[in-house]
């Protein structure tokens, strides 16, 4: 009878691996806690919208209100669909505790990769939209490179994505020598920058991948199963998960969405290069931080990353509406990030405060 672990009666004395009295009780708070996973998927909601109200706010008086009107937030949408993909494929990885470096090296790989697959200048190759399962199996393949390093190889998974991120971003030199690779085939084009009802189609496809996450973490014993991970590994494997397994789907998971990103920013473009993933990974941790989720993992979800991503690029496009320099933008995006890790990191967990 496959049974889920967590769900399994509290209190458990007899537990092997169990080094002190307090281990039971603490396993037992493990399985309840994470038998109602929205109290961790949806923690910090009411904080991040208040966030998100203030940096409209702000910047309606900074801006007199141009920011506010229908057509700069439908720009706002517009830029922030891409990196909300992103961000919802990362915020995955750091909800298990572990960090993922990999994100622009995968990016440019599956973008040049793929870009040499549809209609270009450089070849006769023509996929058409099969070119999008094979974006996905691309980075999901490089994801799991990343999951079987950090598990079966026992490399800290900072290292080994670290490490993944070098080897695909030569991969994607290598592959598509260094050049620019213009897309031919128009439909990409339309589809990533057109609108349905005026909504863009970018947003709309982060939206469902939302919704996908979403069910994942709150409905699923899967997604109780991350949030064990990243809570307590520890106890999470003395209460029965396959901690090992967990992790390398995640990672799976997370770069299939990379591999996704990348082709959706590459048809929005019409071009893909070996630098196309470039700038993409800090700005994604930032916008993950501030929606809530926390570094030290098990707390922050989906919505998170996703209310997380609509307050970065709010700010940043309320700073250009008012004119500021790059590098004020620059050094306000470092404090708001100093400060959302601030709030939300597990000092106990990482052994700050003891």
């Amino acid at each position: 009878m496959n049974r889920d672990p967590l769900a399994s009666a509290p209190g458990a004395p007899g537990l092997p691996g169990n080094g002190s009295a307090a281990a039971p009780d603490r396993l037992a708070a493990l399985r309840t806690r994470f038998r109602r996973p929205l109290d961790v998927v949806s923690r910090g909601i009411t904080g991040q919208l208040v966030a998100l109200a203030i940096v409209f706010t702000i910047f309606g008086f900074g801006t007199g209100g141009v920011n506010l009107s229908p057509r700069n937030l439908l720009v706002i949408l517009d830029l922030a669909g891409p990196p909300m993909i992103v961000c919802l494929g990362i915020h995955l990885v750091i909800v298990i505790g572990a960090m993922d470096l990999s994100t622009e090296g995968i990016m440019s790989f599956v973008a040049v990769s793929c870009g040499l697959l549809v209609r270009n200048a450089f070849n006769a190759n023509d996929i058409g939209f099969w070119v999008v399962p094979v974006a996905v199996l691309l980075g999901g393949a490089a994801g799991l490179a990343g999951g079987l390093l950090s598990t079966l190889a026992r490399i800290p998974s900072f290292i080994a994505t670290l490490g993944l991120w070098w080897i695909t971003q030569g991969l994607s030199v290598i592959i598509g020598k260094g050049n620019a690779v213009p897309m031919l085939d128009t439909r990409f084009q339309a589809i990533a920058s057109g609108r349905t009802l005026h909504v863009p189609n970018s947003i709309l496809m982060a939206a469902a991948l939302f919704l996908a996450l979403w069910a994942l973490q709150k409905r699923t014993r899967f997604g109780r199963h991350m949030y064990a991970i990243g809570g307590d590994e520890a106890l999470a494997r003395q209460a029965g998960v396959r901690v090992n397994r967990v992790k390398v789907l995640v990672f799976v998971l997370t770069g299939a969405i990379y591999g996704f990103a990348a082709l959706l920013i590459s048809a929005q473009l019409a071009t893909t290069n070996p630098r196309i993933g470039n700038g993409r990974l800090f700005p994604a941790m930032t916008a993950v931080a501030v929606g809530g989720v926390s570094l030290s993992g098990g707390v922050g979800g989906a919505l998170n990353a996703v209310l997380g991503t609509l307050i970065v690029v709010a700010l940043a496009n309320g700073m250009v509406l008012m004119g500021l320099s790059p590098y004020v933008q620059t050094a306000v995006t470092g404090v708001v990030l100093i400060l959302a890790v601030a709030l939300t990191i597990d000092r106990k967990k990482i052994g700050i405060i003891k």
